[in-house]
């Protein structure tokens, strides 16, 4: 009688390298494979837009971009948090749907404050958008494409020559628009956004 196979061995390479590379492994799985997840990820890529476009101050750059880090970062805690109830409870238990439901919940509570604090900014320098409507305008005309292209990625079957036609036209829309951003962590964090985008969906077997 033949002794049944020895299960496969899971190799874990160590170091700050290998550590960072599953951390964003981490965050593109999650993109891949959280319908919420590809929601704050277009709606984070706006927001990014948005201030590209407006001259904010200093502190309203900062709470507008760690609303959206932390937004995006309870999204992957939820998912695991989720993905390790899935793994030891094969049943309906009552205390699991209680951690997955609190785990949601305080995403969703992270997600309208994050929506609040980005609408007070905007409310009570309206002037700033009124002074700079140029900037507006430009951003409404390239940036909605953006998005949309941006949004296929995330949602479209997976067909490689669409995902890098789309990623090469999303950069090339987010090129013109850096060239009149007001501010460059703005740039560089939509462009972190529009290529993670692509990134994981082409790496979607790998991650999967």
């Amino acid at each position: 009688m033949s002794s049944p196979p020895n299960p496969p061995t899971l190799h874990v390479k160590l170091g700050l390298v290998a550590s960072l590379l599953y951390a964003a492994n981490g965050v593109l799985r999650t993109l891949c494979t959280q319908r919420n997840m590809k929601v704050h990820w277009v709606s984070g890529l706006a927001v990014m837009l948005v201030g590209m476009a407006l001259p904010l101050e200093l502190a309203s750059r900062a709470s507008v971009l760690f609303c959206v880090l932390i937004v995006i970062a309870m999204e992957v805690l939820n998912t695991a948090l989720e993905a390790f109830v899935d793994l030891h409870v094969r049943q309906y238990e009552k205390h699991a749907m209680i951690a997955k439901d609190a785990a949601a919940a305080a995403v969703l509570i992270f997600a309208i404050g994050a929506v609040v604090v980005f609408a007070d900014v905007l409310f009570h320098r309206w002037w700033m958008v009124t002074r700079s409507m140029e900037a507006v305008w430009r951003t409404i005309w390239f940036g909605s494409p953006l998005l949309a292209a941006t949004a296929i990625v995330l949602w479209m079957p997976r067909k490689v020559p669409a995902i890098v036609a789309l990623g090469l036209g999303s950069i090339g829309l987010l090129t013109y628009l850096a060239f009149h951003s007001r501010d460059e962590i703005f740039s560089a964090g939509a462009l972190a956004f529009v290529l993670a985008a692509s990134l994981a969906r082409l790496r979607e077997p790998q991650l999967l």
